[in-house]
This record gives structure tokens, sequence and C-alpha cells, in this order.
């Protein structure tokens, strides 16, 4: 995977969800227009982007959606500069900390990217100026704090390898400073290919935790309480953590945290409730990688799955038993894009058909998953 994998496998992505009961449709959406992605920004505030009848970037803008009054506000999207890596052009990725804080990872796929990030709810976005030299690999946001992975990359037989990673930071949104990673904190699982690899970086304010890639019986998890500047290993035992990519970590809180961990055509989950020092494996089926379900964090005890065909139907998982708890089937045939700001409100764009002329649409949930709400799109 590229450098820029990393951001990229994080934001696109289409899962297959099976059609349920529990809808309730609400005012039609305007011709042509649809959503393109959903990101939340807690428990007032998602971000939704939305392509406007026209496949150009002056059709692409971004409107912020209170899912409490139901209200959209029409705001400012990330500077792109094409439209032609996917609907949402050649935005990477798009993280909020806060319902004002957020920050884009902005390029073609495997080329360049730039970072903007904004600190006033997406109504105005500056560009994060890096060291000479680095390359922008991947953004992370979480606990009031905004993140920029870097580190200086080049082609080498057709594979992209980086070294002398740092992660730029701001908490606040307002001056930023870069904390270099020490050599140690990276593996090197294939030196004939990919070089040192930092790994998907998730963050909680000043807290940073990567799980590496697997090597041998031992998956590393690099912890850093101060943004970076120091770090600690705890070296998780087979078959935890196992992973031939390295898990995807997302932080509910400065101590609790949930992995979502591809071991191959399979996926494994688990929490933490102690930063990530000791580990506990979600009690579920097989769950495909490529079958068409997710798992989406929504608090620090409660995250949402769906294993995906050929049974599409929301669970809940909750923490400390992590036994799957099945709350209903899904409205959608499809999905391209999901996420819960808290345990009760979340919100997917999907298909109401599997039919390659069907519309996504908005489909919200405000009780834990159980009705869900067809919102127009203004």
């Amino acid at each position: 995977m590229t450098a820029a994998g990393w951001g990229r496998r994080a934001l696109v992505a289409a899962f297959v969800l099976g059609v349920g009961a529990g809808v309730t449709a609400g005012a039609s959406t305007r011709a042509g227009h649809f959503p393109v992605l959903v990101v939340g920004a807690g428990p007032s505030a998602d971000y939704v982007l939305v392509a406007e009848g026209c496949p150009t970037l002056s059709c692409l803008v971004l409107d912020r959606f209170d899912p409490l009054s139901g209200r959209f506000t029409r705001v400012s999207r990330p500077p792109l500069a094409s439209a032609r890596d996917s609907a949402s052009g050649d935005l990477g990725r798009l993280v909020f900390a806060s319902a004002r804080l957020g920050v884009a990872l902005v390029g073609p796929y495997g080329g360049p990217q730039m970072v903007y990030s904004t600190r006033d709810g997406a109504r105005h976005w500056r560009r994060v100026a890096l060291a000479p030299g680095e390359r922008a690999i991947d953004v992370a946001a979480g606990g009031g704090a905004l993140y920029v992975v870097a580190g200086h990359c080049r082609e080498v037989s057709g594979f992209e390898r980086c070294h002398d990673y740092s992660l730029v930071h701001t908490s606040g949104g307002s001056g930023w400073s870069s904390v270099a990673v020490p050599n140690s904190v990276t593996v090197d699982p294939y030196p004939t290919s990919t070089g040192p690899q930092l790994g998907p970086v998730a963050v909680y304010g000043s807290r940073v935790t990567i799980a590496q890639i697997s090597v041998g019986y031992q998956t590393p998890v690099r912890v850093s309480s101060n943004a970076g500047r120091t770090w600690t290993t705890w070296r998780i035992h087979w078959p935890t953590l196992t992973s031939v990519d390295g898990c995807v970590l997302t932080p509910s809180s400065a101590v609790a945290l949930w992995a979502y961990c591809p071991t191959g055509m399979q996926v494994s989950l688990y929490r933490s409730g102690d930063g990530g020092r000791t580990w506990a494996a979600v009690h579920q089926q097989p769950l495909s990688g490529t079958g068409g379900g997710f798992f989406v964090p929504a608090s620090s005890t409660t995250a949402y799955l769906d294993y995906g065909y050929p049974r599409h139907v929301l669970y809940s998982v909750r923490a400390p038993g992590l036994r799957p708890i099945r709350v209903g089937p899904l409205p959608c045939a499809s999905v391209s894009s999901e996420t819960f700001s808290d345990v009760s409100h979340g919100a997917i764009i999907c298909t109401a058909s599997s039919s390659p002329t069907a519309v996504p649409r908005l489909v919200v949930t405000d009780d834990q998953g159980v009705n869900w709400h067809v919102i127009a799109i203004p």
C-alpha cells in the first residue's frame, strides 16, 4: 500500500447491506442532488459532501447537518484540484475533532498530497505547511486535536518507500508543531519493498496510538501520551491484533480504543479499555473484508456492526461483554458512507436498491438504529 493509501482506505469504501423495515420517508431530494460522503463531528454536527447534478468540482459542495434539528447549513469544502479520482474528487480523507475543528488530505491517489485545516466549522480552510521535502501521508483528528502524518517518500521499483516520519499537530486549530518520530517506532516487515512503515495513527488529544503490522507472533502497539515526543511499546501476542495490513484503531476516549484488523479475507475486531495495553476480542461471526459489512464505533463502550453478505443486519456491540446484539435490518441495498456521532444518532449514505441507476440517499437514526428516516438534501 502506498503512503497515501492509509487515508484513502478510510474514505473510499463500498458496503452491501440488506433492505429492511422501519424506514420513514422524508421529502424528496432535488433531482440530480445526491450525498457522496458523511463525516461525523460530534453529537450536534455531521458534514455531508453533496454532488449537485454535474461531474465537475463546481458541483461538489459541503453541508453541515445538525442531526438534532435536521437542519442543513452550506459551508465551504476543502480546496480540490480534480474530480476524476472518485465521486468525492481528489479528497483523500476528511476528519473532524469537533464541530469546528477539521482537517483534510487532498491530492491524486498515489501522488503528492496537500493538507488543509479549518477551525471555524468548515467556513474557511487554510493550507497546512510542512517542512521542506516532507510529504503528507495521512491525517487524523480526535479529542480536540488535529494531526498530520508526514514523511520523506520516494518510489523504488514500483513501491513507495518512506522514512523519517513526523507528527505535525495542533490543539485548537491555531499554531502547528512538528515532532520527529523515532525510527524505533516504525516497523519494516518487508525490507525489500516498502521500507519502514508507521501504520495507521489513532489520536485523542495528546495521546497517539499505533498498531503496527504484525511481526512474527507479536503486534507492536506504540503509545505516546505527549503528541509523539516519547513512546511506550506494548507487544501484543498472537492472535490478538494480528493483521496483514495494520489494525485501524478508533479512539473513543483517552483510554478506550476499538480495533478493526484485516487478517487476509477476514477481519477481527477488538476493544481496549486501558489505552491499548490489553485487548478483548469481539465475539463475532466471520466478518469478510470484501463481503459488504462495516464496523462503526459510537462511544467508548458501544460500536455498531453489520456482517454484510448474505444477511445485512445491524448489531450493537457493547462493553464489557462484546457480544453482538441484533438491532434490525438496514434500509439499504448498498452503502457508501456511514457514521455514528453517539450511541443514539447515526447517518448512512446508501441506495434503496442494487440497480446501477439507483441514486444515493441520506438516512439517519436517532434511536440506536431501530428506525431510519430518509433526509432530503436541500
